[in-house]
């Protein structure tokens, strides 16, 4: 929040959150505790979902309770600030989601720019520069790791040599650059300060 108000804004202020997956480093900002209760974080924001991610792990949360799931995702859903969607779903003419699955069920990147990709947000698509190398280490978290490293891979060929800023989570800092070719794999080519 500390970041929002150094750009000059307010938690009120945000109208869209996209949560690429519902694993809980990805979505434990969606909600603040107030007076003993789980609240959306972001009171005049639509939280995007995907339909077929949430269904997924909705299942799971019944069988066994998952944290995540009761303080960050379903708080949001009771508040009606949740929107199910398509993992291609399009924001509108700047904004568009693109389905990268095998981390989760349903897992999407984000992408920014009109009339093309100028930036991608990769979620957990990729967790480390290493997976760019080798795309086909996975992270024992996955869920489908033969697709996982699939779709990495496509995304890598997708974005290789092209001016498509590609904004990663989990990288150390600098993590937002460009891919490059490596050999028979991919590197993540920063963008300096």
């Amino acid at each position: 929040m500390r970041a929002l108000a150094a750009a000059g804004v307010t938690v009120d202020d945000i109208d869209f959150v996209m949560c690429t997956h519902l694993h809980g480093d990805h979505v434990g900002w969606n909600t603040r505790l107030e007076n003993g209760r789980w609240v959306p974080t972001f009171p005049n924001a639509k939280y995007l979902f995907s339909k077929k991610e949430y269904e997924y792990w909705d299942g799971v949360h019944r069988e066994t309770p998952l944290d995540p799931m009761a303080d960050s995702v379903l708080p949001i859903v009771d508040a009606n600030k949740a929107e199910l969607v398509t993992s291609d779903y399009a924001l509108n003419d700047h904004i568009r989601l693109m389905p990268t699955p095998g981390h989760t069920p349903d897992h999407f990147a984000v992408c920014a720019g009109r009339g093309g990709d100028q930036a991608v947000f990769t979620g957990d698509l990729i967790h480390s520069p290493i997976q760019a190398r080798y795309p086909d280490l996975v992270m024992r978290v996955d869920y489908d790791p033969q697709q996982a490293s699939a779709t990495r891979r496509a995304f890598f060929e997708r974005y290789c040599e092209t001016p498509t800023l590609c904004c990663t989570m989990h990288f150390p800092s600098p993590s937002v650059g460009y891919i490059k070719r490596w050999g028979d794999g991919f590197r993540h080519d920063p963008v300096s300060a």
